[in-house]
């Protein structure tokens, strides 16, 4: 193994371990609860299971590293109508971002919005004795007081994919690895009727890809990812003009994917899983068969509730869908449609 080589897994390792280890304030828990909302109807589609798989215009949600696996121009587009009937959601939630390959980098800009309407408003009857005071506070409130939510991240990320050869000497060969890495730095507005917050935070992500067949010399192994992507370094800190801070804290986001071609039939499958440590814990499970590299069927399961999925590559754009049902009908189920358009590809056609 090269010294270049190991000199950079120190590196990785040690900033893992100094991120996990750093102490982070008390603060309500679910803060910018949003950012806990899966990004990307693909990844939906696939149990959210996506920190491993992540190489789409989405990938700097799952894992910031996965975006130096970009390497088109890639304009990405997202609307989910989260809950309730389609054409009339509880809330929304849409995405738009940009990826760009620069040089030995990629970069990408990001827009997360998740918005509610229509919310009603009801006064605080806790400090109120007189019965028919509380009676004409509740009547007001029925007669049409409503406030509304909105929630925004943007999200800049930077990424470069590493590759290296491993001299594995004692069979005179070597192994080529990949290890990208990258980083997301997030800019978090919120305002909830006439009261907002801001906030900043930071995550840093990495992969390592490798081949099963170099070491196996047969075509039938699969590609191997490990992902782990630190989120929220030191906890990000939100502040509202009520001068209350509430602090989102730092968890670790971490998954492993197999990618088996299977030539005789012209599909690629991906299995994946994910641990998200964030809270009390979550698995999540996907799986993905892609037929010509131009259809895809995916379903898996999310913190236990069945997601499903479709996909289709019209070269330059790519159109996906995703449902995720819900245990409970009072919510009804989530729906979501992502399109990406490659411009590079575009120009070419």
């Amino acid at each position: 193994m090269n010294y270049t080589f190991k000199k950079y897994i120190h590196c990785i390792t040690a900033l893992l371990l100094f991120g996990t280890a750093i102490v982070t304030a008390q603060g309500e828990k679910y803060a910018a609860a949003f950012l806990e909302i899966p990004l990307g109807a693909r990844a939906l589609g696939m149990g959210s299971a996506f920190s491993s798989v992540a190489d789409d215009g989405t990938a700097f949600f799952w894992n910031p590293a996965g975006t130096s696996l970009v390497n088109r121009k890639v304009l990405s587009v997202m609307y989910s109508s989260q809950h309730g009937s389609v054409g009339n959601p509880l809330a929304n939630y849409i995405f738009t971002g940009f990826t760009l390959p620069v040089s030995t980098v990629s970069v990408s800009a990001n827009w997360i919005r998740f918005s509610t309407d229509d919310m009603q408003r009801y006064d605080d009857l806790t400090q109120i004795i007189s019965p028919e005071e509380r009676e004409e506070r509740v009547r007001r409130a029925l007669q049409g007081n409503f406030f509304s939510n909105s929630e925004d991240a943007f999200i800049f990320s930077i990424a470069r994919n590493n590759t290296f050869k491993i001299d594995w000497g004692w069979s005179l060969f070597e192994i080529p690895i990949e290890i990208p890495v990258g980083a997301n730095f997030k800019i978090i507005k919120q305002k909830i009727a006439d009261n907002s917050a801001s906030g900043i935070g930071i995550d840093l992500g990495t992969m390592i890809r490798f081949n099963l067949k170099d070491f196996t010399f047969s075509e039938y192994w699969p590609q191997v990812a490990i992902a782990f992507n630190l989120r929220d370094i030191g906890g990000s800190k939100v502040s509202w003009d009520t001068q209350r801070q509430h602090t989102i804290p730092q968890s670790l986001l971490w998954g492993i994917s197999f990618n088996q071609p299977l030539e005789f039939i012209d599909t690629d499958v991906i299995l994946s899983y994910d641990h998200d440590g964030r809270y009390d814990g979550t698995n999540n499970v996907g799986l993905e068969a892609t037929y010509k590299k131009q259809f895809a069927l995916r379903s898996g399961l999310q913190r236990g509730g069945f997601t499903a999925g479709a996909g289709i590559d019209f070269n330059f754009l790519k159109i996906d869908y995703s449902y995720l049902a819900n245990s409970d009908k009072m919510l009804g189920n989530v729906h979501r449609l992502g399109g990406a358009f490659e411009i590079d590809r575009l120009f070419t056609k």
